[in-house]
């Protein structure tokens, strides 16, 4: 599987486009997962069909935004089919985590009998090549199941833009703890034997212990080592997050940056217009409850204002947090 989200829905219904497009990709990204949303990611002289198919089938996470005329789209029905069942004649070692959004009322969208009636006469008109992938009753099974997710979110005639955005934090928190997240470092050469060392200081149970403070003047790879460490450790953890802090911010960004903490861990019962000090108090009742192993990487920290503004005083046991700075003690 790639270690993105698909979201599948249709530019026919406006409300659920703009959901999609503006609510649920910006909520995602923020989180720090990688997006594909249909054509907006194909690239020009890309075989979109093909590569529609293979990123439906494969990506880690597939989210459906099931609209009144999502069920009357052809590729939107391929997607979701060849998400839960794969492409034909095609292997995987996993299907994808399927989170639907039911942006319309459920009675709206899931009829199956008119959905296998529609497709069965609907398939004579399509070409040769996309009749192959047409099986009606399959397909309106495939819309009842959403029905029965764990995962489904319901949203009902779109909601106000508050719940929107709490729909969407919803499929956030569902989807971080299914997509493995990786720091992006580039060429890395020299850094094996530091890594191991502090993996294994890392590692080690020690109650005292619980992280690590890594320093050093601009330009030696702390930042590098930091990123390193997360992608060989985060598989350890039930939880983590990344959060790279701006050359001299101060604690101006501090509840945007607690959302995105927030966002990356899974949590809910926030939202983006709550307060920092409010934040904070949401971020210390997730990270100090027992089984909620903390993996968090701050880096470039340059005031000690910014650790208060942005660390809970308490965490569950095995947390460990790696922070970076310049400074050679903390701030």
């Amino acid at each position: 599987l790639t270690n993105q989200v698909f979201v599948s829905h249709t530019g026919q219904d406006e409300g659920a486009r703009h959901f999609a497009a503006s609510v649920l990709k910006p909520a995602l990204e923020m989180a720090g997962l990688p997006v594909f949303m249909d054509f907006q990611d194909l690239q020009p002289g890309d075989p979109w069909p093909d590569k529609m198919v293979d990123a439906a089938a494969h990506s880690a996470v597939v989210v459906a935004v099931l609209s009144k005329t999502y069920t009357q789209r052809y590729w939107c029905m391929l997607e979701l089919d060849v998400a839960l069942h794969g492409a034909q004649n095609k292997t995987r070692e996993k299907a994808p985590l399927i989170i639907p959004v039911f942006y319309d009322s459920t009675n709206e969208i899931v009829q199956q009998q008119a959905i296998q009636k529609h497709w069965a006469a609907e398939m004579r008109k399509l070409p040769p090549g996309q009749q192959v992938w047409v099986d009606a009753g399959r397909w309106s099974a495939n819309v009842a199941q959403m029905k029965e997710q764990l995962q489904a979110v319901r949203l009902y005639s779109g909601g106000q833009k508050d719940l929107q955005w709490q729909a969407a934090r919803s499929v956030v928190a569902a989807a971080v703890q299914a997509v493995p997240m990786h720091a992006h470092v580039g060429e890395v050469v020299g850094f094996d034997e530091q890594e191991a060392k502090l993996v294994a200081e890392l590692t080690v149970p020690d109650p005292e212990r619980l992280g690590l403070w890594l320093h050093g003047l601009g330009g030696l790879g702390k930042t590098t080592m930091a990123k390193l460490l997360y992608n060989r450790l985060q598989q350890q953890f039930s939880h983590r997050a990344f959060l790279e802090l701006q050359h001299e911010e101060g604690c101006s960004q501090a509840a945007q940056h607690l959302v995105s903490i927030l966002q990356q861990l899974g949590a809910s019962g926030f939202t983006e217009r709550q307060s920092a000090t409010v934040l904070l108090t949401v971020l210390s009742d997730f990270v100090k409850q027992q089984g909620r192993e903390v993996l968090l990487v701050i880096d470039n920290v340059w005031e000690a204002e910014q650790l208060d503004a942005l660390l809970p005083r308490q965490f569950c046991k095995g947390t460990r947090i790696i922070m970076t700075s310049r400074f050679t003690t903390m701030p």
